[in-house]
C-alpha cells in the first residue's frame, strides 16, 4: 500500500478515464478526439457490466459486512523494515512502510529473490487467522495474493516465483485462507498488485504510457534493476493471468487491485472484464485504473469528509506499516479502532482493517489483544454497525478528528478528547442509530440532530434497563439506565 496514490470517491465516473489520460499526457491535440472517443467506448462497456444485477446484488452483501481484516504478508514480512542493519527511515527512495523495502532500499532483483528460500513460516496456521477476524466482529478478510515485489502467496502456474514452488513452505497460502473463511462464514477476498511489479516489468506504464516530460510517480518503478520486460508484455504474459487463475480457481468476493498510475483505459477494462467473466458478483477497487471499478477508497489511512451510500471502503494500519515492521510499536488503541470504525461506517463505508504477521506467519499480539476488544464492542453494539447506512449527518458534537493518511496519524498521534455530547449516526429501515464513545457523568444527553424526528421508542443495544426520553425545543433528552454491557460508551436505537 501507499498513501501517494488515492483514490478520488464520489467522481463522474463516466468522465474518469478520460480525465486521467489527459493527466497522463496520453492525448496530445492532434490526436484528442480519437483517443476520447476510445476511452468513452471502454467507460460505456464497463458502465453496463457495473450496473448490473450481479453487481447490485454483491453491493448489498458489501454493504452488510461493513467490518474486514486486511492481510499484507509476504516476503517482506522476513526483514520486517531492517535490511543490512538499515531501517526504512535511514535513507532510501520510497514510502518507509515495511512492504516497500525492495523499492526504498534498491534491493537488485536477485538479491530480494533470495528472500524466498527463507520464507518457511511454520506458526501460519490459517484458521487461528481466520478465528482473531471472528473475535474482533469481521466479516471478511482480504490478504495480498501478490504485491509490489512480484512474490505470489498462491500456486501459480504464470510464474514460478511464488510461496509453492519457490520457498520451502511450498503450501497455497491463498488456499487455506480461502478454505478456513469457507468455515467460518467469512466473504474471502485478495489484493493482487496488477500494474506495478518490481520483478517482472509492471512499471504501471511509467516508461510508454506516461508523460516524457515531468512524470508523477516517478518514485513508484524499478529504476535501480528494471526487469528486460516492456509493461505491455508484463500485463499479458504475467498480471492478466494471474488475475485469471486468481477469479477462476478461488472463491473470491472481492479483489484489491492497486496502483494503476499510468494504466491504459483498455487494459483496466480488460481486468475488470476477464474478472467479470469469471464471476459477475466479485467486486473490484477503483485502484484498477481509470474509474473502473466497484469499490471506492478514501485512500490510507484517510477518514474522508463526505458521506456516501456508494460502495466503498476505509482501509487503515493497526500501527504505521502494512506490512510487518519489527520495530514500529505505534498501536492504535482499541478506542482508536472503534473510533475509525464508527467514523468510516457513519459515512456509509466498510471499514477494511490490516495486520502485518510476522515471516514466522505470527499475527502480532498487540494486534489480537486491540481486535479482541473491538469484537467485545461489536458483540454489544453491532447492530448499529452492520448493514446499516449513512443517516442525514453522521457526527454531531464539538470534537473534530482529520485522519488524512498514514504519515499524518504517525506525525499527529491521536488523542481521545470525544464528550459525551459527540454522537455519530448510521440508519436501517424504520430506526436510526446513535453511537457515543463517552458515557455521560449524570447519565443524561440531549441529541441536537433528532429534534425534530418523530421518536417512539428508545433502547440502549445490549442494556434491559428501560430508557427516558422527551423531545423539546433542544434535541432528543434522553435518561441513560444503569449500564451493565456496554464498553467503551454505548449505543441508542431510536425508533
Amino acid at each position: 500500500m501507499n498513501n501517494l496514490i488515492k483514490t478520488s470517491m464520489f467522481f463522474n465516473r463516466s468522465l474518469a478515464a478520460g480525465i486521467l489520460l489527459s493527466a497522463c499526457g496520453l492525448i496530445n491535440a492532434r490526436g484528442q478526439q480519437d483517443e476520447l472517443a476510445v476511452t468513452n467506448e471502454f467507460t460505456t462497456a464497463w458502465k453496463e457490466l457495473n450496473t448490473s444485477e450481479a453487481k447490485q446484488h454483491a453491493r448489498e452483501l458489501f454493504n452488510q459486512r461493513k467490518f474486514g481484516m486486511f492481510i499484507h504478508w509476504g516476503l517482506y514480512s522476513i526483514p520486517g523494515g531492517i535490511w543490512k542493519g538499515e531501517k526504512m527511515e535511514d535513507g532510501g527512495t520510497g514510502p518507509k512502510v515495511a512492504e516497500w523495502v525492495m523499492r526504498r532500499k534498491k534491493i537488485p532483483r536477485a538479491e530480494y529473490a533470495e528472500l524466498a528460500k527463507l520464507f518457511n513460516p511454520t506458526k501460519f496456521n490459517a484458521d487461528e487467522w481466520v478465528a482473531v477476524a471472528k473475535a474482533a466482529g469481521m466479516k471478511y478478510i482480504v490478504i495480498t495474493s501478490k504485491h509490489h515485489d512480484g512474490f505470489a502467496l498462491f500456486d501459480s502456474k504464470v510464474d514460478d516465483f511464488n510461496v509453492v514452488k519457490a520457498t520451502p513452505f511450498g503450501r497455497d497460502v491463498i488456499r487455506e485462507l480461502e478454505t478456513a473463511c469457507k468455515k467460518a462464514g467469512l466473504a474471502f477476498g485478495v489484493y493482487y498488485s496488477h500494474s506495478l511489479d518490481w520483478r517482472d516489468g509492471g512499471d504501471g506504464g511509467m516508461k510508454t504510457y506516461g508523460p516524457e516530460k515531468n512524470p508523477k510517480y516517478k518514485l513508484f518503478p524499478n529504476y535501480f534493476d528494471p526487469a528486460p520486460v516492456s509493461f505491455d508484455d508484463y500485463i499479458a504474459g504475467k498480471s492478466l493471468p494471474q488475475v485469471r487463475e486468481l477469479v477462476n480457481n478461488y472463491d473470491l468476493a472481492e479483489i484489491w487491485l492497486d496502483t494503476p498510475i499510468y494504466i491504459p483505459a483498455k487494459y483496466s477494462f480488460m481486468f475488470y472484464k476477464e474478472i467479470y467473466n469469471a464471476n459477475p458478483e466479485i467486486l473490484v477497487t477503483m485502484r484498477v485504473g481509470n474509474g473502473m471499478g466497484d469499490i471506492d477508497t478514501p485512500g490510507d489511512n484517510t477518514i474522508p469528509d463526505e458521506s456516501s451510500e456508494n460502495c466503498w471502503e476505509g482501509i487503515a494500519t493497526l500501527n504505521n506499516s502494512w506490512g510487518y515492521k519489527s520495530y514500529d510499536h505505534d498501536w492504535k488503541s482499541q478506542e482508536e479502532l472503534i473510533y475509525w470504525l464508527v467514523a468510516n461506517v457513519s459515512k456509509g463505508g466498510d471499514f477494511l482493517l490490516n495486520v502485518g504477521p510476522t515471516g514466522e506467519g505470527v499475527i502480532p499480539p498487540e494486534s489480537v489483544e486491540n481486535l479482541r476488544k473491538v469484537g467485545e464492542w461489536l458483540a454489544v453494539n453491532g447492530d448499529a454497525v452492520y448493514d446499516s447506512k449513512p443517516w442525514n449527518i453522521s457526527h454531531e458534537g464539538p470534537t473534530r478528528v482529520e485522519m488524512k493518511g498514514t504519515e499524518h496519524r504517525q506525525e499527529e498521534g491521536f488523542s481521545l478528547n470525544f464528550t459525551s455530547d459527540d454522537f455519530w449516526f448510521t440508519k436501517k429501515t424504520g430506526k436510526i442509530y446513535v453511537i457515543a464513545l463517552v458515557r455521560p457523568q449524570n447519565g443524561a444527553v440531549t441529541i441536537k440532530s433528532l429534534k425534530d424526528i418523530p421518536v417512539s421508542s428508545v433502547r440502549v443495544l445490549g442494556e434491559e434497563g428501560a430508557v427516558q426520553f422527551k423531545q423539546t425545543e433542544e434535541g432528543l433528552c434522553v435518561k441513560l439506565p444503569v449500564l451493565k454491557n456496554t464498553t467503551h460508551g454505548y449505543a441508542l436505537e431510536v425508533l
